[in-house]
């Protein structure tokens, strides 16, 4: 996968929509992230669905108005896949470093969990 360039407003209004599970309209982004203003949300969302890494999920009615609502394409594991693919940093060494400095007990606990399932997943095959 080659790596994904987005700029500091798309990564901005992309990390709106990978934190809810429902699809959102223009309006919503700057109520959810208040530095998004309304004119920059539209143009981003016009170049995020340019690019696929959106897509029009329905057309709703906000207030009065019929608008279109937003999911994302590209999900957050696959944008930060291709950050780290292609450089010398590895997924373990960077697993590794972040659990080094990961200070949540129940976060740790989790990434041990996923590990076994892979481990156990990978010895399957």
């Amino acid at each position: 996968m080659p790596k994904i360039k987005l700029t500091h407003r798309e990564l901005e209004v992309m990390h709106v929509l990978w934190s809810t599970d429902r699809a959102l309209s223009a309006a919503d982004i700057p109520s959810i992230n208040p530095e998004l203003k309304p004119n920059t949300v539209q143009a981003v969302l016009k170049k995020l669905l340019e690019n696929s890494y959106i897509q029009v999920a329905d057309i709703v009615y906000h207030r009065t108005v019929l608008t279109r609502t937003y999911r994302p394409v590209l999900t957050h594991e696959d944008y930060m896949h291709s950050q780290i693919e292609g450089t010398s940093l590895t997924p373990g060494r960077l697993l590794a470093d972040l659990i080094r400095k990961e200070q949540d007990i129940d976060a740790l606990d989790e990434l041990l969990r996923l590990i076994q399932e892979q481990r156990k997943s990978l010895r399957k095959r």
